[in-house]
């Protein structure tokens, strides 16, 4: 059967609830299965979660957009025009995302980059009465798909207010009665796989604090570990840049038997999740993520400097540059 993503309706709903707290502006997280995964294999499932991102209860004006179709590209075309898209970020820097700058692009100009990738799409949602547009296209190779999805979220007057973007790696186990191929029985998400890591080489971390410098502050959660140890751990790492209206979370999952007295993260396998917002108003950015969930579930992560032996300067200088090094926790800091 066809499902939904979980995180993309999450992730929808926290955009919405945005835009009403601030005169209109996800992780959502990444989406768990049944079967949580490590790197590059699958472990046992685990029912602790750290906190997440959920939207706030209220009621969302709603734009009045003009139509607005634009042709869809063929399967193949679509799936090169997203590994460019991945590749470059349509040339722009963040909070820019694939050539649409928060606070400046409208929504015509979002959805002629969108709308295209339609043929690839595992789910899309365009609507005229709908504040914000949001699209999940596939890069499929087998049984092993790169997952994104983003979402455009709009002011009254159609200008682009904020933006979601996701990228995960799956394992995907298709529904043999679909002759399609799009239908699956179940997805796992897979860490660490070099393909995914090259695809996605400019939301990395490593990217990211090449091209925007010293973060204003770094959080960590972790799950903690299982009274039996026979499950997985799953670390967040959040990275804050309120100047450049910059959210970035970076999510791994490890084996419980592979933990000891320390929780080990390393970045580079990490599936990304975004959340980007008009730079140039710190106020703004942290307002606007406070009327969030994050504004209550903050307080179940902790300062880098807190849970690591590094200051926020000397994680920068570690992994600005591409590199497999890990960032380590003690596990007694994380609730079992």
């Amino acid at each position: 059967m066809k499902i939904l993503k979980a995180s993309q309706w999450f992730s929808l709903l926290l955009f919405v609830t945005v835009v009403t707290g601030c005169t209109q502006s996800t992780e959502s997280t990444i989406p768990s299965s049944a079967t949580v995964p490590v790197l590059l294999v699958s472990a046992s499932p685990t029912e602790t979660m750290p906190p997440t991102l959920t939207p706030t209860a209220t009621s969302t004006p709603t734009p009045a957009f003009t139509p607005t179709t634009v042709p869809t590209l063929p399967a193949e075309d679509a799936r090169k025009r997203l590994l460019e898209l991945l590749a470059t970020n349509g040339d722009c820097r963040l909070p820019c995302l694939w050539g649409i700058t928060p606070g400046i692009s409208n929504y015509r100009e979002a959805r002629n980059i969108l709308m295209p990738l339609s043929s690839i799409a595992e789910t899309e949602h365009f609507a005229s009465s709908n504040p914000v547009d949001d699209i999940s296209p596939l890069y499929i190779e087998g049984e092993l798909r790169l997952n994104t999805w983003v979402a455009y979220l709009y002011e009254d007057d159609g200008i682009v207010s904020n933006i979601g973007f996701e990228a995960i790696e799956e394992k995907v186990e298709k529904d043999p009665r679909d002759p399609s191929g799009k239908s699956w029985l179940s997805k796992t998400p897979i860490y660490g796989l070099p393909t995914f890591i090259k695809r996605t080489e400019y939301y990395l971390l490593s990217h990211l604090l090449s091209e925007q410098g010293i973060p204003t502050s770094v959080m960590i959660a972790s799950s903690g570990p299982s009274l039996n140890r026979s499950g997985s751990i799953t670390f967040y790492l959040v990275v804050l840049y309120p100047s450049q209206g910059i959210w970035a979370e970076y999510t791994t999952v490890t084996n419980e038997s592979d933990v000891g007295s320390v929780i080990r993260s390393c970045p580079v396998n990490a599936h990304i999740r975004m959340n980007l917002y008009p730079p140039g108003n710190p106020d703004a950015f942290y307002a606007l993520l406070d009327k969030t969930d994050w504004g209550r579930t903050k307080t179940g992560y902790k300062p880098l400097e807190e849970a690591t032996s590094m200051s926020v300067e000397q994680f920068y200088e570690t992994f600005q540059n591409p590199t497999d090094k890990c960032i380590e926790t003690p596990t007694n800091l994380w609730p079992t």
